[in-house]
């Protein structure tokens, strides 16, 4: 008769759901996701921002670029303030800085039991379009990935 020993399995830490904030018109769906899917898996909600020392016009997707990191965390806090202001659990908040968005959450979601992104932050770029850091993150994220469609604003609006 043989025996094998089996490693010692260390209790499961729940890891958060990581949701992926930028300053366009995409926070609000994200967010709501978010909390969705932590609430669904008994996770902590944890929203980051990552950002990078863009400048218009090479970036005009973003209503406005951050200076430094103070102004990058009131963003995070404004978003979360706007979208999530109900008395639900106390979400945790990161804001990074890397001149590449995509590797920073590829590093991230390692420890996230779902990372949840926009489609794209471009909010010109035709529907369904798929941004740079969504296929790269589609390609090398280390946990489950829900991508969220760009919210479009209807050019009518009923009840005018």
């Amino acid at each position: 008769m043989s025996t094998a020993t089996l490693p010692r399995r260390e209790a499961m830490v729940p890891q958060p759901v990581l949701v992926a904030v930028d300053d366009d018109d995409n926070a609000g769906s994200l967010l709501r996701r978010g909390r969705e899917e932590a609430d669904r898996l008994g996770v902590p909600l944890r929203a980051t921002h990552i950002w990078s020392h863009c400048r218009p016009p090479n970036c005009s997707h973003h209503r406005r670029c951050h200076r430094d990191l103070s102004e990058a965390s009131r963003l995070l806090n404004t978003l979360l303030d706007e979208n999530l202001a109900d008395a639900g659990p106390p979400v945790e908040r990161d804001v990074l800085h890397d001149d590449d968005p995509a590797r920073a959450l590829i590093e991230l979601s390692a420890k996230a039991s779902l990372l949840v992104i926009g489609a794209s932050s471009d909010n010109r770029a035709p529907a369904g379009a798929l941004g740079e850091t969504c296929r790269a993150l589609m390609r090398d994220a280390r946990c489950p990935l829900a991508v969220v469609r760009n919210r479009r604003l209807s050019v009518t609006r009923t009840g005018w």
